[in-house]
Parts: C-alpha cells; structure tokens; sequence
C-alpha cells in the first residue's frame, strides 16, 4: 500500500497534484502518446462548485497508446495498486502510485460515454480538445460540454440516494440551452442511458440491456442483481464467461486497498463465503 511521504518531499497535495498534470503531459508529448486530463484540478471551477479538492490525477489514454503509456510509468518507478480488471466492474482504469508523485488512475476508456466504442469514444473527445494550463504547463483536457457531461455520466456511478453532489452543482449553474447542448452531443456517443441515470431518470431505459447494470451504478442494489446487470450487458458468450469469472474470484487489488495490508488466505475465504450469505439474506427477506 501507499507509504508515507518523507518529510524533505513532501509537498502540499493541490500543488503535488497540480504538478503531477504536467508532468504526464511531458511524458505524453515526449512519447507521441494522446492523452485528455479529466476530472479535478483539470476541469477546475469551470465544471466543479469552488473550493472542490483533488486527490489524484486522472487520465484518459487513447486506447492504442495505454500498454506503452503504463510501460513508460512503470519504468519511471510507478508500480500497480490495481490492474483494470481489478480496478472496478467497469474495468476502465488502472491505479498506479509513485512515492514522489502519488495516485493516478489510468483510464482506457471512461464509463458511460460509449463502452461498445472505446476507440471511437476517444477519437470524438479528441477532436475537440483544447490546451489548459496546469501547473503553467500546457495540457490536454476535453471541450468543455464534454467535461460536463463527464460529471454527469461519473456522478451515474455514486450508488447513493439522490443526485450526486457535481450533479446537482450543474442543475443550480447550467441554463436549459446548456443542458440541451449537453443531451446533444452525448447522443454522439450513444449514452443517453448513463446520462440519465445520473439523472434519476433510468427508468426512460427499462427493457433496455444495460438498463438493470446502470441503475445498479446509480442506485442502492442488491448483489445478485448487481450481478445480473452485469451480465445482461455482456455481449456474447465470451463477455459473458469474462464476468462470471469476476463475479466467483476474490479481486485481490482491492481486497489489499479495503483492509489496507495483504489479504491473508482467511479474509479472502471469509469474503468468498460472506458473498452467499449476502444472497441468502437477500432471498429470505
């Protein structure tokens, strides 16, 4: 896990963060490897209510480019805290840590703005990128409707009650011609479904595949239609043994980030068998 920063560099997080920005676009631009900053002290207070603090970095890598990109991070002294695979059930983004420069996660695409395309997904986002600076160092982030439909789309993943607090900022500060703009070009992407299901509204998608997989995101679910949802989004046989493999295996990574130490053979046997007893207290409800 994370160790403690040393006291000669430790360096106060906003500005380490801020830091961390222009030290991956260096790398990008070094490499011919694309890459979009989103969320945090990229988007800043054009997207976010002010005073909103950030506690990693988060790139979004062209997907051709993510295997050189991690080779490249590894090889500067980054080692893996979770792969993709165990990262989340979205498995879109790998978390890395370095002493000096802290956490970043490594998205390969972004959940919600079109999984069924990733490549295509980064592509439209690229074209319409612009240069921010920071840290006063050029980067790479998304136009800004695409920025804010990004909050939108991440906020479908709080499993909270109610809209997410980036999401109500957006209700309270965007005009209705904003929002339509916003509903125009995620229909770009073919993403109506996480958009408004950030929205409260996925009840628009019922009898759509993904509909049970997001309001499972979006909303308190219980396990075995969590499970459901995800293999009802599944695509053929293959997609579909992929996630019944997750669902039976004990994710390690984020077992070791839960409990902060290596899970020993106990707790990986305690979880595996707390799984069922969830269902069966589920089922006798």
């Amino acid at each position: 896990m994370p160790e403690k920063l040393p006291d000669e560099v430790s360096v106060p997080l906003p500005a380490r963060i801020r830091l961390s920005h222009a030290y991956f676009q260096n790398l990008a631009n070094a490499n011919d490897i694309d890459l979009l900053h989103v969320k945090g002290y990229a988007f800043g207070t054009e997207v976010y209510a002010p005073n909103r603090n950030s506690t990693d970095v988060d790139l979004l890598v062209r997907p051709a480019h993510v295997a050189r990109f991690l080779y490249l991070l590894k090889k500067d002294g980054w080692r893996s805290l979770t792969t993709f695979e165990s990262g989340s059930i979205f498995e879109h983004a790998a978390t890395l840590y370095h002493p000096s420069w802290g956490l970043t996660d490594v998205h390969r695409y972004f959940p919600g703005i079109n999984f069924y395309d990733q490549a295509g997904a980064f592509e439209k986002l690229w074209e319409k990128r612009r240069l921010k600076q920071i840290a006063h160092f050029d980067c790479y982030v998304p136009q800004l409707v695409d920025c804010r439909n990004i909050v939108v789309v991440h906020g479908a993943r709080s499993t909270g009650h109610g809209l997410h607090s980036d999401v109500l900022h957006l209700q309270r500060t965007l005009t209705d011609a904003q929002w339509q703009e916003m509903r125009e070009r995620i229909r770009e992407f073919n993403s109506e479904i996480a958009f408004d299901a950030a929205l409260g509204d996925i009840e628009k998608h019922r009898g759509n595949r993904q509909y049970l997989f997001w309001k499972s995101a979006a909303e308190p679910t219980p396990l075995p239609l969590q499970w459901l949802g995800r293999l009802q989004r599944a695509e053929g046989l293959k997609q579909k043994l992929h996630v019944l493999t997750n669902i039976a295996e004990i994710n390690d990574d984020h077992l070791a980030m839960t409990l902060g130490h290596e899970p020993t053979h106990q707790e990986k046997r305690h979880l595996f068998f707390e799984r069922f007893e969830r269902i069966l207290r589920w089922k006798n409800k």
